[in-house]
């Protein structure tokens, strides 16, 4: 006797006494369960599992002056239980974007498939997320069915912004975009030049790269991954080595020769604005938005300065750079 898994079946008793009672049992509980019990027969809802289990019946006879009956030993039947699942090779599904998944299964087992609403196509190419039913016909000519999920899940965005130039060893990239990522999105990041520490502030709605260590006369190149349950997404950007030659001395004698503080490519820094400190820490100078005309030596008023050597603080005021530049320029006469 055989049944297929997953199945319900009803079994009974033949023969017997009179007014007798049955007891019956699964010896194996991996079998499945008895479902429902009659006078002589029982429903069994068979298990998930192949192979040959044992059904256990015992008779109570009732006689005249027994009233509590006399029973009888326990009869065993073999029933095999029969039939094949059908296994997908993963336990979901899982696309990217708008990419979709193929679902694939152990199809030689079975003599017949078919998807319920036929939502799968035959090369079992899904594009669209949800639970789908198969339905097979195993060699046994068991009918079963079988679930699979599939899942959408959106790309990630990571957006770092233009490339710059990093006139400090130690910078900050403050905002870089992820809006509209998934909660739970992963981010990781670094840098492809060895010795240059880039850090990643933690958290769901991390925006802010802090870098240490970046080598002036080498260009670095910082990358940023969002991870979204494997779906990824990257930038990256160029950071320049600082092209802001700031000169340490000048000559303002009127001789047509280095008589003025020049500034190379500070025209890279729209909005930098550069003071000028004496010893005493007096601001003897500062520049308009931009530094647009070099510095010839006079103070705020218009009057020459001494030889001398002074402070500057240069803030380049470009979002990126929080750190004022700071050094020394001596004029010389």
């Amino acid at each position: 006797m055989w049944y297929c898994i997953g199945t319900r079946s009803e079994i009974g008793v033949r023969g017997g006494w009179e007014g007798s009672t049955y007891e019956f049992m699964l010896v194996q509980p991996e079998a499945g369960k008895i479902i429902e019990t009659s006078e002589n027969s029982i429903i069994v809802q068979w298990g998930e599992v192949r192979g040959i289990f044992q059904l256990a019946v015992r008779e109570t006879g009732h006689f005249e002056h027994h009233d509590d009956g006399c029973p009888g030993d326990w009869a065993y039947l073999n029933v095999e239980i029969r039939g094949d699942h059908a296994e997908f090779t993963l336990p979901e599904y899982k696309y990217c974007g708008d990419e979709g998944v193929f679902i694939e299964f152990n199809k030689d087992n079975f003599l017949a498939w078919s998807w319920v609403d036929n939502a799968v196509p035959d090369n079992g190419f899904v594009t669209r997320p949800g639970r789908y039913e198969l339905r097979t016909i195993d060699h046994n000519m068991c009918r079963m069915s079988a679930f699979v999920d599939v899942i959408q899940v959106p790309y990630p965005t990571v957006t770092l912004g233009r490339d710059f130039m990093a006139c400090t060893d130690d910078f900050s990239i403050p905002a870089f975009n992820i809006s509209g990522n998934q909660q739970g999105t992963i981010y990781t990041c670094c840098s492809d030049v060895n010795g240059v520490q880039t850090t990643l502030l933690s958290g769901e709605n991390a925006t802010t790269l802090f870098v240490n260590n970046h080598d002036q006369g080498e260009d670095t190149r910082i990358w940023v991954i969002a991870d979204n349950r494997g779906c990824l997404a990257s930038d990256s950007m160029m950071v320049e080595n600082c092209h802001l030659r700031i000169p340490n001395t000048f000559t303002p004698n009127n001789d047509g020769d280095n008589d003025t503080w020049n500034i190379y490519w500070s025209i890279e820094f729209p909005d930098m604005i550069l003071e000028v400190f004496d010893r005493w820490g007096r601001r003897v100078f500062v520049s308009p938005r931009g530094y647009p005309q070099p510095w010839d030596g006079r103070n705020m008023n218009g009057q020459l300065l001494p030889m001398e050597t002074y402070y500057y603080v240069i803030h380049l005021n470009d979002g990126i750079r929080h750190n004022p530049l700071t050094g020394t320029i001596t004029i010389i006469r």
